[in-house]
């Protein structure tokens, strides 16, 4: 089956710490310790003394280097596409990166989804005001990831070739380097 995995935002296109951890509004849900991100010591949410992350691990710093994702869960069912999207700061989905799996890798006590290698979609790209509800008929509680019926995967694929008839498509077939963009969004709206 096909899988949608919920990240975190991470403001280095998912290949390192994030920078401005402590001003970035995206990233609320490390600020707000809703996620287990793993700190040093206290278990809580912390910075540099330049505001970066300081956590010892996160699986969304290298999702997009080492191609993987981990649950405690098998992923037994997962064997096709995979559709990746963070929680905006307006609880609606934001779809970033789409891959294929690869294979899967058990270890003790933790199952690893890998991917085939896969860039994030550039930002002007990302399908935003995405609502759970509309994918699932119901909304997304506890857990990073969803197996997706074929209707699902139809739904976020047609978000996609919606998107990229209205984006105008760039010579360049990857995503930026990561850059620090937090000023722009007071003023960017929700789409």
């Amino acid at each position: 089956m096909d899988i949608i995995i919920r990240a975190v935002f991470n403001n280095q296109n998912w290949m390192g710490k994030c920078t401005n951890a402590d001003k970035d509004p995206r990233l609320y849900k490390c600020q707000e310790k809703v996620v287990d991100i793993r700190f040093p010591d206290s278990g809580a949410f912390k910075t540099d003394r330049n505001g970066n992350c300081a956590c010892l691990w996160c699986y969304e710093s290298t999702l997009c280097t080492e191609y993987r994702w981990v649950s405690d869960k098998s992923f037994e069912k997962a064997n096709g596409k995979v559709f990746f999207v963070f929680p905006d700061t307006d609880n609606t989905l934001v779809l970033w990166g789409t891959s294929e799996v690869d294979h899967i890798e058990s270890g003790r006590n933790a199952y690893w989804l890998y991917f085939k290698e896969f860039k994030p979609m550039p930002e002007e790209n990302w399908i935003r005001g995405i609502r759970a509800k509309d994918i699932f008929g119901v909304n997304w509680g506890q857990g990073t990831y969803r197996y997706l019926d074929e209707e699902q995967t139809k739904i976020l694929e047609k978000l996609i070739r919606k998107k990229s008839r209205r984006t105008p498509q760039k010579q360049e077939d990857s995503a930026p380097e990561p850059v620090n963009n937090t000023h722009k969004l007071k003023n960017t709206p929700v789409q």
